[in-house]
């Protein structure tokens, strides 16, 4: 009874395995053909038995193994065997490669087939090139590169904790911090002070007063643009009528007018009315200046004081005789009766 139970029991648990395997897809190529095809590479670069074979980042198989080839060329220093389903060898041409390439830095390697292009595809137990030996050490540049790369990163990381550099004075220590920390609350503190209801730019944010005047003043605006539009005032009247244009282009063909007449006067249209007014100004100007140097009887009338003073002196003799004939006439009348 009791190795009933547990055949029973055994039973039931590798069903219930084998079902579990097939409900999550495991069972799918389970019982699927596969065929070996073989890859000879420079160096295995961390892959082992039971890796990864990719073709497209779709896993095809795996490694069944892999160990030295004995061969002396350097491109085919490692054997590897690969063990793949045999419906994806269509979809690998005969010219395609191997390469080994893992997901992550720190990722399992696999075994990745790159497709070339021949149109004719590997035959089962078919061999796959890898990758030339330049490539292969172009590779190992990248991961020297890469490893450099990380060496200045780790540098960084290892300045960034020191207390004897900047940012590891901010980082570890408290100075730089309370520092920023106080710059950063006087700021705040700024901030809230321009905030304020009291200040200017609190009331802008806090009171509707310059809400309020902004909304007066496009008012004003507003009601400017209609009464111009509507024709009030002198602004308004140009806008809205002809008149004050009428007036300026008559104005315009009056002064065109004006000087259309001006153009056909012959003293501003010949050159010789133009020399002679020039002679007559220059003539009149050295007359003046005869004048002011006291040159002939008019020129010393001008220039001779006494003989200023004197004719001034005898005019006022004849004002003097003139009144006083007129005040007494009787005085220079002398009339003789018969």
């Amino acid at each position: 009874m009791r190795l009933r139970v547990v055949a029973v029991t055994i039973a039931a648990t590798a069903i219930s395995l084998g079902l579990m395997y097939l409900l999550v897809g495991g069972g799918t190529d389970l019982f699927a053909r596969r065929t070996t095809l073989t890859t000879y590479m420079p160096d295995a670069a961390g892959i082992t038995k039971d890796s990864e074979v990719r073709l497209s980042g779709i896993r095809i198989g795996t490694v069944r193994k892999i160990e030295l080839s004995g061969s002396l060329e350097p491109d085919r220093a490692v054997r590897a065997e690969m063990r793949v389903l045999t419906r994806y060898l269509k979809g690998i041409p005969q010219d395609s490669q191997t390469d080994v390439s893992a997901d992550t830095l720190i990722g399992y390697q696999f075994i990745d087939v790159a497709e070339g292009k021949s149109p004719i595809p590997i035959g089962e137990n078919g061999v796959l090139q890898s990758e030339p030996v330049k490539e292969a050490s172009d590779r190992a540049d990248l991961i020297l590169t890469l490893q450099q790369n990380l060496t200045q990163v780790d540098e960084l990381l290892a300045e960034m904790a020191s207390p004897d550099s900047k940012v590891g004075q901010f980082i570890t220590g408290e100075e730089m911090y309370d520092k920023f920390l106080a710059a950063l609350q006087g700021f705040d503190r700024d901030l809230h002070t321009f905030l304020t209801p009291r200040s200017d730019l609190g009331k802008a944010f806090y009171t509707s007063e310059i809400y309020d005047r902004t909304r007066d003043l496009l008012t004003k605006a507003d009601r400017l643009l209609a009464s111009i539009g509507n024709g009030e005032g002198a602004l308004g009247h140009f806008v809205a009528s002809d008149g004050q244009y009428n007036d300026f282009l008559n104005d315009l063909t009056s002064l065109r007018a004006t000087l259309a007449r001006a153009g056909a006067n012959p003293m501003l249209g010949d050159d010789e009315s133009y020399r002679k007014a020039v002679r007559l100004a220059r003539d009149a100007d050295a007359m003046i200046a005869r004048l002011n140097a006291g040159e002939g009887q008019t020129g010393r009338l001008l220039s001779n004081a006494q003989l200023y003073e004197s004719l001034t002196g005898s005019l006022h003799t004849m004002e003097q005789l003139l009144r006083d004939l007129r005040e007494n006439p009787r005085k220079y009348l002398r009339v003789r009766p018969f």
